[in-house]
């Protein structure tokens, strides 16, 4: 069977060490998902666990502030990494046999060996399945373009204005913000798909989460331990809205 240049993508929740027993309580929780043991020289990695289907959120302590990156699965990774390097990505440093790389716009992503045939299984709960990378806008189309090419999907244009998206059937989803700020690094937060928003939110905050915005279509929250991510109005079934914007 091929598989797409970025054949499966896993999502990597980096939370300062110091708080990372609250947020992977938190996360575990949210999710529904299990912590794995630990692993890695001094246990810095789990990943937490879905009752059925592949695991793709995995949690790691850093001695930073909180943030994200990924790891992209391919079936062929020196092929990958050259290909990342043809479309302007650069190699941060290796960590064991992994090449960790930035994007053009300086977002941190890691090259790792595709296991198996992942397919994303979704019950129509609540489901973390998208990161949105939030790109300044001097590097937008550098970045987008990066992006599509280096995952073989396309690009589409987002349900609101400043927004592009980059789905696959069956995989975690990619969307893409357009921030109001020219310069400055790419970053990118986590999205879960909720059919009932306000309840989820609700939820949230009393499992300890902070609600910082509300917007027509999502609401922002951070997590303990400092993951800023959103909640969003998208069928847990589809991935997509559920209404008119």
């Amino acid at each position: 069977m091929s598989h797409s240049p970025a054949a499966w993508i896993q999502i990597f929740l980096d939370t300062p060490a110091a708080e990372f027993e609250d947020a992977v309580a938190f996360w575990s929780a949210v999710t529904g998902w299990l912590p794995s043991a630990r692993r890695g020289e001094d246990g810095q990695f789990l990943t937490l666990l879905p009752p059925a289907g592949p695991a793709y959120v995995r949690m790691q302590a850093v001695d930073r502030s909180a943030g994200i990156h990924l790891d992209l699965d391919s079936a062929d990774r020196p092929a990958s990494i050259d290909r990342a390097r043809s479309l302007g990505a650069t190699t941060a440093w290796t960590y064991h046999d992994v090449e960790v790389m930035r994007s053009p716009g300086g977002f941190t992503f890691c090259q790792t060996l595709l296991e198996g045939e992942p397919t994303l299984l979704r019950d129509g709960s609540t489901i973390l399945d998208q990161v949105c990378l939030d790109v300044p806008s001097g590097a937008w189309d550098v970045e987008t373009a990066f992006w599509r090419d280096l995952t073989g999907r396309d690009l589409q244009q987002g349900s609101v204005p400043g927004f592009a998206r980059l789905v696959e059937d069956g995989r975690p989803r990619i969307l893409l913000q357009r921030l109001e700020e020219a310069d400055g690094p790419v970053r990118a937060h986590p999205d879960l798909a909720s059919a009932d928003r306000a309840a989820d939110v609700r939820r949230h905050v009393a499992l300890g989460a902070t609600l910082r915005a509300e917007h027509a279509l999502w609401s922002v929250l951070t997590a303990p331990g400092g993951q800023v991510y959103c909640l969003t109005d998208r069928d847990p079934l589809t991935g997509t809205v559920t209404r008119p914007v």
